[in-house]
């Protein structure tokens, strides 16, 4: 098997050599000249902003999916610009927009928070029930009381108690990832910019 996949690995380590790490990718197609991560958002009609269902209240889902999807390999240390190019942006209403952009990602801050809180409070109480369990096993043993059941109170224990630890550990750090992007999100500078006067991109 390892020869088999070799010319593969061959392949993704060449890759490697030319694109170079995240953090080069990062800092070629997203930082501009004042070190902050741009995130350009091409908007070929202006009604795309909204969804269809919210009359112009909600941010079209796919929008902040795209967002999102580009946001993803930043490191949330860096200053975040989401820059809107649109035909002409003395029509829109920046103001509210913006406030759309903030309150969708306040929100969502918000509710992670929220998750991490309830995964926090359910990992204690699932420490305790098997804590709890395992003193009754034990003493159930201590008295020599014996029974079919005794071993499967203590697997029990034990699934309540690794059960917590998953939450804690793993849970907790997967939502905690999620909430510090969520913030950076909320806290991203929102510019509007003509598609005229947008600047060029970047030669390869």
């Amino acid at each position: 098997m390892p020869n088999k996949i070799k010319p593969l690995l061959d392949k993704l380590s060449a890759m490697q050599e030319k694109r170079g790490t995240v953090r080069d990718f990062v800092e070629h197609e997203y930082i501009d000249d004042d070190g902050n991560a741009i995130i350009d958002v091409n908007l070929e009609e202006d009604d795309n902003l909204f969804s269809p269902y919210s009359d112009k209240k909600v941010l079209n889902p796919d929008i902040l999916h795209y967002i999102d999807m580009l946001a993803d390999p930043l490191p949330p240390t860096l200053p975040l610009i989401v820059n809107f190019i649109v035909d002409d942006q003395s029509k829109l209403d920046q103001d509210f927009i913006k406030q759309a952009f903030k309150r969708h990602y306040w929100l969502s801050y918000q509710q992670m928070r929220y998750e991490l809180r309830r995964i926090s409070i359910t990992s204690l109480i699932f420490f305790l029930i098997g804590c709890s369990i395992l003193v009754i096993y034990y003493l159930l043993d201590r008295n020599g009381v014996d029974f079919f059941a005794n071993e499967i109170i203590l697997i029990s224990s034990w699934v309540f108690i690794w059960e917590s630890v998953s939450r804690f550990f793993f849970g907790r750090r997967n939502k905690k990832t999620e909430l510090i992007n969520e913030g950076q999100m909320a806290v991203a500078v929102i510019r509007f910019e003509n598609r005229s006067a947008s600047r060029k991109p970047k030669v390869k």
